[in-house]
């Protein structure tokens, strides 16, 4: 895995040399769901004209705690890199504010607390944002991505509605509830064994942080000082009335209510020495999601909560990218393929199957073969006959090592090879 993330690295920093300029601005709108004004940063790239025809995908980031719409400024200089290599199409990236006092965040969760900051960003912000910039306002075209806080938000957002966004990306997030046991000894540590009604929020990491998830997931205006129901009772085990209110946005428990054949491609990853504990957090996500049969991309590394993070950006953007864009067939005006053509594979990152699709104009021997970064053959997975067709094929790897790969088509004189992520 160490080896394989250093290619990609390489790879990166080699094609960031020269990279255009997209552009950043602030915009500030009145969100209905709120009853106040927000700011959004908003990424534009390079040459986004309001005079021509072009319009564009949209990805949604969602910070993480203590931050807000500024979080992250490097992401720019990535889309710039990303773009201008064309890993990804050209994109708008929009960044809403999802900061609120008293503690951490919004958790993005509607809570007669914070106010609905759901609300906010599936609704009042997509329409804003595809009211007054040029986005292609389709779901095929529209993703949702975070870290931390953020990671959560996205998640939780997307598996709630799958008819809004068609991809969603996760990094170093608390993804299956039922882990947050292991955060109880830390809290009665961090307030000496006194009773829950003794706590005090700051300046205790662990105790904060759950007073912003309980400001979220079990609000109380009716018992101050600080408002909600804290889920652990004297000894540090969990109230059930409470902790039952939670598990209304866990996204274990959102992801059983998933409808099938939703289309939701689902990416998240988290580094192996989080020091929140998230890594267990994200392994027992995507055990539930194994046991629903629901496909998902999970990228495990050796890494904190945030230290490799500017890392997987590029991989988790490529993975949406891959989803947008799985499809580019050419016809003619007779509907029939007109050319050739090998499409990107998707997902892109994967783990450990992904699709290929491809097109012939008329009768060929077709053969499709995989390559390792080497150049070494490591399957021929198509090698037969072809009428003239638009083609799909599942390819497994699951008995392959993550890496990067190439998949070469050739039929008759056409020859084109594309490169693929096997990320586990």
């Amino acid at each position: 895995m160490k080896n394989f993330l250093l290619i990609i690295l390489l790879l990166f920093v080699i094609s960031s040399i020269i990279t255009a300029q997209g552009t950043l601005t602030t915009i500030s709108f009145f969100s209905k769901s709120l009853g106040t004004t927000r700011d959004v940063q908003i990424y534009l790239p390079q040459d986004y004209n309001l005079n021509d025809s072009i319009r564009y995908p949209v990805f949604y980031f969602l910070h993480g705690a203590t931050e807000n719409h500024t979080a992250w400024p490097e992401l720019a200089g990535i889309l710039d890199t990303l773009i201008e290599n064309k890993y990804i199409s050209p994109v708008i990236v929009v960044k809403p504010d999802g900061s609120i006092g008293p503690w951490a965040g919004s958790m993005y969760t509607n809570s007669e607390l914070y106010g609905n900051f759901e609300d906010y960003i599936v609704y009042d912000l997509v329409e804003y944002v595809d009211l007054n910039f040029k986005t292609i306002p389709s779901r095929d075209k529209r993703a949702i991505w975070g870290g931390s806080m953020g990671g959560y938000g996205s998640m939780k957002l997307a598996l709630k509605h799958p008819d809004i966004y068609c991809a969603v990306a996760s990094h170093s997030a608390p993804l299956d509830f039922s882990h947050f046991v292991s955060w109880c000894p830390m809290i009665l540590n961090e307030n000496g064994g006194a009773p829950v009604d003794e706590y005090i929020p700051t300046p205790y990491t662990y105790t904060w942080l759950f007073y912003t998830a309980a400001g979220a997931f079990s609000p109380n205006l009716n018992n101050p000082p600080y408002y909600v129901d804290f889920p652990l009772d004297t000894m540090g085990n969990f109230i059930d009335s409470v902790f039952n209110r939670w598990q209304l946005q866990n996204p274990v428990k959102l992801a059983a209510n998933l409808p099938q054949n939703t289309g939701l491609a689902i990416y998240f990853d988290c580094g192996m020495e989080d020091e929140f504990l998230f890594y267990p957090f994200n392994t027992g996500f995507a055990d539930s999601l194994e046991v629903m049969n629901i496909d998902y991309v999970f990228g495990s590394f050796s890494g904190t909560h945030t230290n490799k993070f500017l890392n997987r950006v590029p991989i988790a953007l490529r993975f949406i990218d891959s989803v947008m864009n799985q499809v580019t067939v050419v016809f003619s005006h007779n509907n029939t393929v007109s050319q050739y053509h090998l499409s990107q594979n998707y997902p892109n990152p994967f783990n450990p199957t992904t699709k290929i699709n491809y097109s012939v104009p008329n009768r060929s021997l077709v053969t499709i073969k995989i390559f390792d970064v080497l150049g070494k053959e490591v399957q021929a997975i198509i090698n037969e006959e072809k009428s003239a067709g638009i083609y799909e094929i599942t390819w497994n790897a699951v008995m392959l090592p993550s890496g990067v790969y190439f998949y070469q088509l050739k039929a008759g004189s056409f020859i084109q090879t594309k490169k693929m992520i096997l990320l586990r």
